[in-house]
């Protein structure tokens, strides 16, 4: 007859607990995701990029979100991080607040701070336009940051054209790339990704979009399944489209979950240089 110790785990009590506590470090990760900022990097080469502008850096940030889920803490470090890389160019891809326009002015007090020598150029997002395209307006014109609301601005040789948000507003190519010299290299900031199946073919050597937050939560295999339609065609990360090569980034913010699951918040610092045919 065996006698089963006192004390003593047998290997399958084991396994239960080392899975039970596995899960349990991954929960309380994913659940602390929402506080660790991803800064990811890429070197692009950019065909009509002039070669006094190579190479160039252009950071990147989207739906910073704030309101009660996203305190203002976490816009300010989010904004250190920014400017501690040191960024030729910043441009900012939408919906700054979440549930109301009144946290406006705390947003952009904290934005204002972004730093960079070719300046802070920004485009609404779909909250943006929900809050009233006014008031975004009328508080952005408080700071420095430029706005872009299907209108471009010519730098050097490249073209910042910024596209109002698809849900809320409407997409105006032909308006944000009217005084677009010939020649000139072109980087189209949108919210919404599908804004690049509205653009005409080749529009731009690259896209940048925010909007799905990569999702928030995802779960491999399950999400795609559960996304709605009208998010599920893009996630985050590259995309080659039909208008130019598009970057969707995760976001910094959050919404309709406090929580990201595999999905770290995201600024992203591109490297333009001249052409070798590389993505990275």
């Amino acid at each position: 007859m065996k006698v089963k110790r006192e004390g003593s785990l047998s290997r399958r009590c084991v396994l239960r607990r080392a899975m039970a506590g596995a899960f349990g470090v991954t929960v309380a990760g994913s659940l602390g995701e929402s506080r660790l900022l991803d800064v990811t990097r890429h070197s692009l080469a950019i065909q009509s990029l002039p070669a006094a502008l190579s190479p160039l850096k252009v950071a990147f940030a989207a739906d910073f979100h704030l309101g009660d889920w996203f305190p203002i803490r976490k816009v300010r470090e989010s904004v250190d991080a920014i400017n501690r890389l040191g960024a030729d160019l910043i441009l900012l891809g939408g919906d700054y607040v979440t549930e109301s326009p009144d946290f406006y002015p705390a947003v952009f007090a904290e934005l204002s701070r972004l730093r960079a020598p070719m300046g802070v150029y920004a485009v609404p997002g779909n909250h943006d336009n929900w809050g009233g395209a006014g008031r975004f307006l009328d508080e952005i014109s408080r700071t420095d940051i430029v706005p872009l609301v299907n209108e471009g601005v010519d730098l050097s040789g490249l073209w910042v054209a910024g596209l109002d948000d698809m849900w809320g507003g409407g997409v105006d190519w032909q308006r944000a790339t009217a005084r677009k010299p010939p020649d000139a290299a072109v980087i189209a900031v949108g919210h919404n990704p599908y804004t690049a199946d509205e653009l005409p073919s080749g529009a731009a050597d690259l896209i940048l979009a925010g909007h799905t937050h990569g999702w928030q939560v995802y779960i491999p295999l399950v999400s795609r399944a559960l996304i709605p339609e009208n998010m599920s065609k893009y996630r985050c990360g590259f995309y080659r489209t039909a208008a130019g090569l598009m970057y969707v980034t995760r976001g910094v913010g959050l919404s309709l979950s406090r929580i990201r699951w595999w999905c770290r918040p995201e600024a992203t610092l591109f490297e333009l240089r001249a052409p070798d045919g590389s993505v990275s």
